[in-house]
């Protein structure tokens, strides 16, 4: 929103406004207040880590992120393109620089479901799905 010339106050606002709305912070309400939701985060981080995926470095953390600002379009083997997550909820993930590819970042998501990790270049630019696991 700083690009968009909000200043840093009306952000805070509008975000304290907009979180309570989404699936995802509705949801943890349901996991409890009893670290049930960090339980959840360091489960979902060791099992994206033991996935042992070629070139992405190690998970150390989750963030928030809202489906519109990460749900990407794929190109199926048939030529197709489709997008599998949901614009309005908020998952669990994080970007990481490949090892091995210059120019080329992770994308780890993730909640209580399932996990889905890909590849892109700079502002998602040629995204490709290298894992959808149903947990």
């Amino acid at each position: 929103m700083a690009a968009e010339g909000f200043t840093e106050e009306q952000t805070r606002a509008y975000m304290k406004q907009l979180l309570p709305t989404l699936g995802y912070w509705k949801k943890q309400g349901e996991l409890g207040d009893n670290g049930e939701f960090e339980k959840l985060k360091r489960e979902l981080i060791e099992e994206i880590n033991a996935l042992n995926i070629k070139g992405m470095p190690k998970l150390e953390k989750l963030n928030a992120l809202v489906g519109g600002y990460v749900n990407l379009e794929y190109t199926l083997p048939g030529g197709g393109k489709t997008k599998f997550l949901n614009d309005n909820t908020t998952y669990l993930g994080n970007q990481l620089e490949s090892e091995t590819a210059e120019g080329v970042c992770f994308g780890v998501l993730a909640n209580a479901d399932f996990i889905l990790v890909c590849t892109y270049e700079a502002d998602g630019k040629n995204p490709e799905l290298i894992l959808y696991k149903k947990r």
